[in-house]
């Protein structure tokens, strides 16, 4: 009987997460997320799942409410129209609020997840269970294939925080209870924290004592940034702030819509207050600040802040700004520059280097661990990590065979790749380089790999343009575009040599313009030392 599973995104990488299931009666999907590009270029505003060759799936299933999960289920849904989706209550509410913005109408159904109820989608068996992670309301996805007794935990993002106040520890019971059942098992885990020397993750309760020590402490104001998505780290600010008699502001459009969300869905506890900034003193009031946009991004409030750009908060050396979280690979330059602004204008900086305010929300080694105790597999496949850590993750596992199943299987697989549990092997995308994540831009658009080629090659070395009166007297305008030109060739002089080699390779009413822009080209090689795009248009 069928049960097959096909990565379309999240192996290979940190994003972009969306797995592809396939039962007796059809198919299946969980997660639907972004990726951010690794750097900020050419106004790309995300990558998501090349989900273009799938068939239509019966549910989609969501494990929780962060970006690498939902932010590219808009356009599935565009894609699909009226899919069913089963979503986490918390991530459900962001899922509203995204699809409420989303430029194009979408046709959809949205279903809260009963946490006790198995789902039944293409012949297959869905339970969600319980896990610890850095945003409320998230889940391991438990798939069975009733007929066969095979059986596959998939999840993504946890660790394991019996120290939890805000949340409910990992469902251990229910999973040792879902894999109990069961003839032979897969697990699909977790490899962002593979390569950390640090084996047991921090809890969120350990991160009190730090932020007591900061906000205790003499300063005026204290500016906190940290990951907008995790509500219990606020809450903990929060509380602590107001412990200290600090009043709290929310300030940054991301801050604010999460902490709605989750006052919506019941996350905030009683007696916690937040205050608007015509609701404070500056002069009189001890204050503490969350700021979003963590990861220094170009139009954060982090940012604004750290540029001496914000119009109501400028900083100050009685101030205090706070770094509550680790840079996602590839921004490490933006929040170091925002940390060097800070530090000019003479106010502190504290970061998770100097004290313990930073728990990852990902499992170490020993949370890992601890989830192979309890289910122990038959067979195990790394996911959520770049290449490097699925082999690490890989090898790493294949430690704990003689501990815990000495005929225990492991594969690494990727994305696009198939891997058919009844008949133990995976089947490799041959068309794997044709399917690789889609670039959007703008309005939510796709946006073609050939153009990112052009508009590089114009970045590099600029634009020529030029436009030609087709009859029989002969006009033409020349336009430059990022071009820096010598000071023995002025703008003037340039032109008229340009002039000069449209009139020799122009005839009437023929258009010469691929030789006029090889010519030009060539030319301007000679003197800038580069090659430009030069376009060629005859009216």
């Amino acid at each position: 009987m069928t049960f097959k599973i096909t990565p379309i995104g999240g192996v290979d990488q940190i994003g972009s997460n969306m797995l592809l299931l396939e039962g007796p009666n059809g198919h299946s999907v969980i997660d639907c997320g972004i990726l951010f590009p690794f750097e900020d270029f050419f106004n790309i505003n995300y990558l998501i799942p090349n989900f273009t060759q799938i068939p239509r799936p019966d549910h989609i299933f969501i494990t929780h409410g962060h970006e690498d999960h939902i932010g590219a289920l808009a356009h599935l849904c565009e894609h699909f129209p009226d899919l069913h989706i089963i979503a986490p209550p918390f991530a459900a509410t962001l899922i509203k609020n995204k699809f409420e913005f989303y430029p194009r109408k979408l046709k959809y159904k949205l279903e809260v997840l009963t946490y006790d109820e198995t789902y039944t989608s293409a012949g297959l068996e869905f339970d969600y269970v319980q896990v610890n992670h850095s945003i409320p309301d998230t889940y391991g996805i438990h798939i069975t294939q009733p007929k066969t007794g095979q059986g596959a935990f998939y999840v993504s993002d946890f660790k394991v925080d019996p120290k939890a106040i805000l949340e409910p520890y990992f469902d251990f019971k229910k999973l040792q209870s879902l894999r109990s059942q069961l003839s032979e098992s897969l697990l699909m885990a977790d490899s962002t924290n593979i390569t950390s020397s640090q084996h047991k993750t921090t809890s969120e309760t350990e991160l009190i004592p730090g932020f007591n020590d900061i906000f205790n402490s003499n300063y005026k104001r204290v500016f906190v940034t940290t990951f907008s998505s995790n509500i219990h780290r606020m809450i903990n600010i929060i509380q602590t702030s107001m412990q200290a008699n600090r009043k709290v502001i929310l300030y940054g459009r991301s801050v604010k819509n999460y902490f709605q969300a989750a006052m919506d869905n019941n996350l905030i506890p009683e007696g916690i207050k937040v205050f608007d900034i015509d609701e404070v003193n500056q002069k009189t009031d001890l204050l503490t600040v969350i700021v979003s946009g963590c990861q220094g991004d170009f139009r954060s409030t982090f940012r604004r802040i750290a540029f001496n750009q914000d119009s109501y908060f400028k900083l100050n050396e009685s101030d205090c700004f706070v770094l509550s979280s680790k840079s996602i690979p590839g921004n490490e330059k933006k929040i170091s520059l925002c940390l060097n602004q800070i530090a000019l204008q003479h106010c502190p900086v504290i970061t998770a280097s100097d004290m313990l305010i930073h728990a990852s929300g990902h499992a170490g080694k020993t949370d890992l661990e601890t989830l192979f105790s309890n289910y122990n597999p038959d067979i195990f496949i790394p996911i959520h990590g770049e290449s490097f850590f699925l082999e690490r993750h890989q090898k790493w596992v294949e430690t704990l065979r003689g501990k815990y199943n000495s005929k225990l299987l492991t594969e690494v697989i990727h994305n696009h790749d198939t891997f058919d549990f009844e008949l133990k092997k995976v089947t490799t995308n041959e068309n794997a380089e044709d399917l690789a994540p889609l670039i959007i831009h703008g309005n939510a658009l796709e946006f073609d790999r050939e153009n990112i080629k052009e508009r590089r090659k114009i970045s590099d070395a600029g634009l020529v343009s030029i436009v030609i009166n087709k009859d029989g007297v002969l006009k033409h305008d020349i336009f430059m575009t990022g071009i820096t030109l010598p000071s023995t060739h002025d703008q003037d002089r340039c032109n008229e040599h340009i002039s000069k080699l449209i009139k020799k390779n122009h005839k009437k009413n023929k258009d010469h313009s691929e030789q006029i822009r090889i010519e030009v080209r060539r030319y301007l090689f000679q003197i800038i030392g580069e090659k430009p795009i030069v376009r060629v248009t005859y009216l």
